[in-house]
């Protein structure tokens, strides 16, 4: 039973944390190759 509500609890998880993680990520990479261009 607790299998089936899991899904509830993680789809918001990855639906609002992981793009964060992500535009994170990213953001440093830009960052980091501002620096290596200037």
């Amino acid at each position: 039973m607790s299998a089936s509500f899991l899904p509830t609890i993680f789809v918001p998880f990855i639906g609002l944390i992981f793009p964060f993680l992500v535009l994170g990520f990213f953001f440093s990479y830009i960052q980091e190759e501002n620096k290596s261009v200037s």
